[in-house]
């Protein structure tokens, strides 16, 4: 049983006091029994995780799950997409051996192109995984429906549009756009990274996500994906920042 559920069997045992407490363990140790089978998802699958390695990216990892006869990577070309749901609805199998974490599908995909895994300590954290016999989702050549510029941390309210020039655009500067250094900077507690969202029709269940960087001098920086140092104290992010083009600068600058 875990800790989060011994600490509810705790608070009604507290609550009823010595009264009713051969009832409450008799109760409560059947039903968290009961839920604990049904978390075990008899009959689902097990997937199993590789050993993370430097990605040939430099700056990025390569991350594996198998499962279902089949193999699923998480590298530089999923570092710029997230899912679009918090938690799958679909769940299709599971990892680990004490509290398993789940393996999700994704809605629209088909589990031979992309599933969802949990690579979360505490909390769930899903993330997409390609099968290795998928093609990268190449965002540089896709059409996208609309484009959101989400709210995160201190900057302005979330705004969509649906210009077509605007993010033809966006793509264009990650695209073709020079790159710029800009000094790497810790992750915990920035102010001053947000994201651009986009959604395409090509991806469904999945979003484009490319981060943003309002820099201390005015300028707003874009870039396809972070990368992340962890081998400093406390962990830094850097990434192939490349200036906004002034039709973005504008429309950002206007939702703040």
């Amino acid at each position: 049983m875990s800790k989060k559920k011994w600490l509810i069997l705790a608070a009604a045992l507290l609550a009823l006091g010595g009264i009713g407490v051969a009832l409450v363990l008799a109760l409560a140790l059947g039903f968290f029994a009961g839920h604990e089978e049904a978390a075990g998802g008899a009959g689902l699958p097990f997937y199993t995780s590789g050993q993370q390695t430097p990605s040939s990216h430099p700056g990025y990892l390569h991350d594996t799950v198998t499962g279902g006869g089949e193999v699923y990577v998480h590298d530089y070309e999923e570092a710029c997409l997230q899912l679009t749901f918090t938690e799958p609805q679909t769940v299709i199998g599971l990892m680990g051996s004490i509290s398993p974490a789940k393996v999700g599908a994704v809605p629209g995909q088909p589990v031979t192109a992309y599933i969802a895994v949990d690579c979360g300590s505490e909390m769930p954290a899903y993330e997409p995984y390609r099968n290795i016999k998928q093609p990268p989702f190449d965002w540089r050549t896709a059409t996208f429906r609309d484009m959101t510029a989400r709210q995160k941390y201190k900057f302005g309210p979330v705004v969509t549009t649906t210009n077509a020039a605007l993010m033809a655009e966006v793509v264009r500067v990650l695209r073709d756009g020079t790159p710029v250094e800009l000094n790497p900077f810790p992750f915990s507690g920035a102010t001053n990274l947000t994201t651009l969202i986009l959604t395409s029709d090509q991806l469904p269940g999945l979003l484009f996500c490319p981060p943003l960087c309002y820099y201390g001098n005015g300028t707003i920086y874009l870039a396809e994906s972070l990368m992340m140092d962890p081998t400093v104290t406390p962990p830094q992010v850097h990434a192939r920042w490349i200036p906004a083009s002034p039709m973005l600068t504008a429309w950002l600058n206007a939702a703040r």
